[in-house]
Order: C-alpha cells, then structure tokens, then sequence
C-alpha cells in the first residue's frame, strides 16, 4: 500500500474516520482502547498525512534531550538561545523536552556538573558546547554510554560523541589570515589575542591563520600568539580581553592589526579606540556583537566570520531527536556549517539570530 488514506486506517483500526480524526487532530474526547488502536495502525501502514500523526507516534516513546551551554559571552549566547528555543518548540509537538541547563564560566568543572544535572532529570541524549581542553575523557565518564550526545560550535577529539555540529574552524583561521592581508596596505605586524585557547576549535582557528601566511608568503609579521583567560565569569573575562588588548597595543608600537579568535572583539575594538588607535590598528574576528555596527562603521572593526549560532544549535538538537528516534543514521558525524563574512559593505544584509530550517 503505497499511500495509505484516512480511510484504511480506520478499517485496520476497527473504528470510523471520524474517531481516526479526532486522534490525529488530538480533539475530543476517544477512549484509550480506540486511540491505541489508532495509533497502532497509523503504525502499521506507516501513515503519515502531516507531522501530527508523526507526533503522535512519537509520544508512544516520549524523549527528552538535555541541553548544556556556557553563558559567558552574552550576545553570542542569547543569539545560540534562539535556536534552542526554536527547536524546542518544533519537537514540542512530537512529545519532546528539551531540559536546558547553563553554567557562567568556560571551565571543564562547571561544565561537567551541568551534566550531572542534566542526568538526574532522565535525560535519553545531550546536546553541549565543550569547553574543556579539546579531549573527550571527563564528558565521556560522565556520560553513560547508552545515553548519546553531540558537540555543537566547539568539539571534542575522540571520544564517543555521536556527531559535532559546527564550524570549519581551520578554513575560517584561513580566511581571517586573508581578509588580513587584502585589508592592511603593505607589511602587517599583527597580534593574535586567544581567549579560549584550549579549545580545539580555537586552536584549529590559529592553525588556519598561520598556515595561510606561510602557504601564501603573505606579508604578515605574527608578533605573538597571546592566551587571555577566560574560565572565570563573564565580566572577568571581558576585562582580560580589554587588557590584553591595552597591553598589546602599548607593547608594540608598529602594531597595525589584531586578530581575535572568538567573538570578544567588541571588547579589543574598545580598548583600541581608548587607545586613540581606531582605524589605525585594523581588527579581524569572529561572530556578531551588539555594537558592532558603529566599530565597523569607523573603521575599527574591519571584518568578522559570522557562524550562525543560533542556526547550529537547532540543527544539531533536531538531528539528535532524529537519531534517538531512529529516524536518521549518522554516516557523516562532522556536519560543516555555513558562514558569513561581515564587513562594511554586507553588514546590512547579515541575517542576525535567523534559523534556516532544513
């Protein structure tokens, strides 16, 4: 039966359509014998007129995912928030809980009782940004081993994760060493400020960038590769990165750019300006920021690789849903995401906080 109808569901279920619609639209009142029968059958025939009779299927075996996320960097957060939320209420429908859990601090220790929490609530996957220093071995003790999980925005090495969902963070390190090049006129001294500096995708980032100048002969001197601390709480590690940037800018004179490899440049762009350095010291970055505009605007802030956080969260939370739910095998557990480059001319066309459905 190719295309099974309403129809063939309530001759299989032994009750009418009427009764058959009353279970898929989940109005009026149907005995629990008749729903199962109904259900059974949608089953059965593999009847699936819309997502709610999927839905309903899927309530048989109610799931709920656990989500863990540090809450630092606030605008890169709140905009990773919306696809959590985005997602929440798609999977809603299919009987799906999302349990959303954060912790204020890039540290492994936080990281790992936000876990904990999460299990406690009987969570059958998990879905987290990891923070530690780029190895799997605390998340995966932690972890039971029948219980999924996946990495979004920042991965793990090794390990059992099911799939990461992200960047490709040695391509974007690439291009920042490019735009670098094609924007500072003539020989580039420039700084490398690393808040995060563990973190796999954060080293991949450096990589990228010096392999790009030494691939290419670009004219890019590299003073330092500088770590800034970023374990403590959000507004200890944005007054690190606004005095690492004061430092650096007063330790070499000839300073013409800096790239910062997460998305705390808004922070650098300001202690540049105090500096009285906008527009002389030319900064390269990542992510969005709520200021951005007007550091872009006077030419502090010269370009930034945007990777769509939001976007990344929804796709890895609805792919995980579809794994439990065996409704997706993974044969590519490295899911690439797209990203934008935001400069002057294309920063009114960046759809900020948006969520491409797939």
């Amino acid at each position: 039966m190719l295309h099974p109808t309403i129809k063939d569901v309530a001759r299989i279920s032994g009750v009418s359509i009427g009764t058959v619609d009353r279970v898929l639209h989940d109005r009026g009142r149907v005995s629990a014998k008749n729903k199962e029968a109904v259900l059974q059958a949608i089953e059965q025939l593999n009847y699936r007129p819309s997502q709610i009779a999927r839905a309903l299927v899927s309530r048989k075996n109610p799931l709920t995912l656990g989500i863990t996320y540090p809450m630092v960097d606030r605008d890169f957060w709140q905009e990773a928030q919306v696809g959590i939320q985005y997602a929440c209420s798609k999977l809603e429908a299919f009987g799906v809980k999302l349990v959303v859990d954060s912790f204020p601090a890039y540290n492994i220790k936080a990281q790992i009782a936000s876990i904990d929490r999460l299990l406690t609530e009987g969570v059958n996957g998990i879905v987290l940004t990891a923070v530690d220093d780029g190895t799997s071995g605390q998340i995966d003790e932690h972890i039971p081993e029948d219980i999924p999980y996946a990495t979004v925005i920042n991965d793990t090495v090794g390990g059992r994760r099911t799939f990461f969902v992200g960047p490709d963070d040695f391509a974007l390190g690439r291009l920042a060493a490019k735009l670098v090049s094609l924007y500072v006129p003539g020989s580039c001294h420039a700084a490398i400020l690393s808040p995060n500096a563990l973190f796999n995708g954060t080293q991949q980032r450096i990589s990228g960038f010096l392999s790009k100048i030494n691939q290419e002969g670009l004219d890019i001197q590299v003073q330092r590769v500088i770590p800034v601390e970023s374990d403590d709480s959000e507004e200890s590690v944005y007054r690190n990165i606004y005095q690492a940037a004061s430092d650096c800018v007063a330790n070499y004179p000839g300073l013409n750019a800096i790239y910062v490899t997460n998305g705390l440049i808004e922070q650098v762009a300001a202690a540049v300006e105090d500096a009285g350095k906008g527009g002389e010291i030319l900064l390269f970055g990542h992510e969005y920021t709520s200021n951005m505009y007007r550091y872009i605007q006077n030419g502090t802030i010269a370009a930034s690789l945007y990777q769509k956080p939001a976007s990344e969260w929804y796709q890895a939370i609805c792919m995980l849903y579809e794994v439990l739910n065996k409704e997706r095998t993974i044969t590519q557990p490295i899911c690439t995401t797209e990203c934008s480059i935001i400069v002057k001319e294309t920063l009114p066309f960046i759809k900020v906080s948006g969520v491409d459905l797939l």
